[in-house]
């Protein structure tokens, strides 16, 4: 299988900038609604900083997430929510869809005033949502997590063709696991019970079209339980339970080895955790994905960024990343060369900010006031970048930069370029 891995403890991840922010729960009114919404590190957010956003399962309140939350809030600022008719948000008798409870959550991002970007995280029914979120918001999501997510395969016609491919009666046995499904999602809500008829529904008439979503090319981690109590499952079917959960799970790794042909930003974890419980069972595992996404191409955030910033907003971006991001994915060689890669766009101003954060954070190197100086002598501020251009002649002289001889060019250009202006 492509990009199927086990995620480990990474270095990095250990000396990441800790958050240790309070969380808070708070009811917020949204189009006539109270929608109960848990969150943590909104104060100490920075500009542009990404935020976690946790979809619950199908007929699950936020508290299903409370392990994963605590964990992703040691690093990030995080969200998990009740939808409407679910947990301790207002009662609901309206049948929802996907589209009406999308809509009920960037309704309340809006009423929050929680800005982009997001990283999504889902747990199955709640990967639909979060797709389809990622559908209508697609500059606004900066990575997704897919936690035993509900997939094609799970439709009643593709699962009942492909158990019968593996020599079972798939008719006989769809049936048979729809109206389990059924028994174990009948809940004490009406809420809860309209869900699972939607989600039910959509499985019976071959409504999941994961291969056929418009998602964003952002980077993507998709988590799988392998294990599964299957007590509750004993005496439902006619063959074997555990056969059949082995052949479920093997759907979905078929499903993922083709479609991550086609989506080289999707990465498989296999957990050998349960089923539709890993965000109680394995929050380490989502919070270490988590970091994985947040972590990702970070030169790529800031290429992205000085796309849809201003300067003096892409300013303020740049000197907040150290903060949530690890040192060793903000060198002076990477903010150097993304520097001059922005000039070579006219992001004149943009390389600016890199080039003064370089100054700021490394000004024992005589290569960032030569670098400096260039970006102020490409925007005509010559006057400014001589005395830069003679501090990276005299620090680069003993010893000897590698660059000393590009040093003194620098120099001897801006001199000139001085003098003539002085005429």
């Amino acid at each position: 299988m492509k990009k199927l891995f086990l995620l480990g403890f990474l270095s990095a991840f250990l000396l990441a900038p800790q958050v240790n922010a309070q969380s808070k729960t708070e009811l917020i009114s949204v189009d006539g609604n109270q929608m109960r919404a848990k969150t943590s590190g909104l104060a100490e957010r920075k500009a542009y900083q990404p935020i976690v956003i946790l979809e619950a399962g199908n007929g699950q309140s936020l508290e299903s997430w409370n392990a994963t939350f605590d964990q992703i809030a040691e690093f990030s600022p995080v969200l998990s929510y009740d939808r409407v008719g679910l947990g301790e948000s207002s009662d609901s008798d309206q049948k929802p869809s996907i589209e009406s409870q999308v809509e009920a959550l960037e309704e309340l991002l809006e009423e929050m005033k929680i800005q982009p970007p997001y990283i999504l995280a889902g747990n199955n029914w709640g990967n639909l949502l979060i797709r389809h979120f990622a559908e209508n918001n697609p500059t606004e999501v900066e990575g997704m997590i897919y936690v035993d997510p509900v997939i094609d395969t799970e439709n009643a016609t593709q699962l009942s063709k492909y158990l019968s491919e593996k020599g079972v009666d798939g008719k006989k046995i769809v049936v048979e696991y729809m109206d389990f499904l059924a028994q174990r999602m009948t809940g004490n809500s009406v809420g809860n019970n309209l869900e699972s008829q939607l989600f039910l529904g959509m499985l019976n008439e071959d409504e999941l079209i994961w291969s056929s979503q418009a998602v964003p090319e952002v980077p993507s981690v998709v988590i799988l339980g392998r294990s599964i109590n299957v007590f509750p499952m004993m005496n439902e079917f006619s063959m074997n339970s555990q056969e059949f959960y082995k052949l479920l799970v093997a759907s979905k790794l078929d499903f993922f080895d083709e479609y991550t042909l086609i989506r080289p930003e999707y990465s498989v974890l296999l957990s050998s955790g349960t089923m539709n419980r890993l965000p109680a069972a394995e929050p380490t595992q989502i919070a270490q994905s988590v970091r994985q996404i947040l972590y990702a191409d970070a030169n790529k955030k800031i290429v992205n960024a000085a796309q849809r910033l201003s300067p003096e907003e892409f300013a303020t971006f740049i000197s907040d990343l150290e903060a949530y991001l690890p040192a060793s994915l903000l060198t002076e060689e990477n903010f150097n060369m993304l520097g001059y890669s922005l000039m070579r766009f006219d992001k004149y101003k943009h390389a600016l900010a890199l080039f003064e954060y370089n100054l700021e954070n490394h000004p024992d190197s005589p290569n960032v006031y030569d670098s400096l100086g260039e970006g102020l002598m490409a925007l005509g501020r010559v006057e400014e970048a001589v005395p830069l251009f003679k501090k990276a002649v005299e620090m680069g002289a003993k010893p000897q930069h590698r660059d000393f001889e590009l040093f003194k060019k620098n120099l001897v250009k801006g001199e000139e370029m001085l003098a003539e202006m002085d005429k």
